[in-house]
């Protein structure tokens, strides 16, 4: 059954106010496709819609206006539980930890926590960019970006958009080497090790390439590619925003890999803690056409 948080609730209130999603997300100074999704998910969850879509804009159903009442309520006793207990942003300040994958850390996190650190000054971000499992339990993170299926069950999970992986070489390599046929002259790259990179290889169209070299670090076999090295998989959001690197005519982005922020459910009642995950989930869904290897002009 689905649990209403706070922010889902707002959501809801601010459609119904403004009668349209882009009413909506000024009234909230949030993006209009954060606002879409969310209205989406809640209506999903709940197996019935909230709003019906009219030109003259949205109108609640009979299960929206059983909902206003309440929401309401909730609402009136949150904001006046900020005034009276909290203040403004009193309890935003301390220290947020969070773990994270390092090309993520690196490429994609730095500036969406940037802007998180600009808004909320009195917030300590401490990042450890490790693929280590952070231990949540014992407040080794309070938040973690995580590449896996599903998330542990004990876990508070907030689902991100799959990181599209795809085949790059740079545009000389290309050129200068045959990918197909009976002896083919272009070299894979592999991340980790070769026996990783075998169950990817023969659902190419380069199946026939050697795998010629191995590099442990994400970074390190980014470089790797770019220095005409071989070829790769690489990450879309990264490796098409660089000028020298081609995706391989024949490649595909059905490479997706299953990401996860989670937090432990003691933590996120710490109001710092749900404020940053709640900010991280919807600017990594702002860039969520380049993770998915659609980003306009990539190669």
């Amino acid at each position: 059954m689905k649990v209403f948080e706070w922010d889902d609730l707002r959501i809801f209130l601010a459609v119904l106010r403004g009668r349209s999603v882009r009413s909506a997300s000024k009234l909230l100074n949030v993006s209009h496709s954060t606002v879409s999704r969310r209205l989406q998910a809640m209506e999903e969850q709940l197996g019935i819609k909230l709003f019906i879509r009219q030109p003259d804009g949205f109108v609640l159903t009979e299960t929206g206006e059983a909902i206003v009442v309440r929401a309401e309520r909730v609402e009136s006793e949150i904001l006046s539980m900020e005034r009276e207990v909290f203040g403004r942003d009193a309890l935003l300040a301390g220290p947020v930890r969070i773990s994270a994958p390092p090309l993520l850390a690196q490429h994609l996190l730095m500036p969406i926590l940037a802007d998180f650190a600009r808004l909320y000054p009195q917030i300590e971000i401490e990042m450890d960019a490790t693929f280590d499992v952070a231990d949540l339990r014992r407040r080794n993170a309070d938040i973690a970006i995580r590449f896996q299926v599903q998330p542990d069950e004990n876990l508070v999970a907030y689902k991100l958009p799959s990181f599209a992986n795809s085949i790059y070489a740079t545009r000389e390599y290309a050129k200068t080497h045959s990918f197909t046929g009976a002896n083919p002259t272009a070299q894979w790259i592999a991340m980790g090790g070769k026996e990783v990179l075998a169950h990817w290889r023969h659902d190419t169209p380069y199946s026939d390439c050697k795998v010629h070299h191995v590099v442990s670090d994400m970074l390190a076999h980014l470089n790797a590619v770019k220095a005409g090295m071989g070829f790769a998989h690489l990450f879309c959001f990264l490796a098409d925003t660089e000028p020298a690197l081609v995706r391989l005519p024949e490649a595909t982005t059905n490479r997706a890999i299953t990401t996860w922020a989670v937090t432990h459910p003691d933590v996120i009642a710490t109001e710092r803690v749900r404020v940053c995950v709640r900010f991280l989930v919807d600017a990594i869904f702002e860039h969520e056409r380049m993770i998915g290897g659609n980003a306009v002009g990539s190669n």
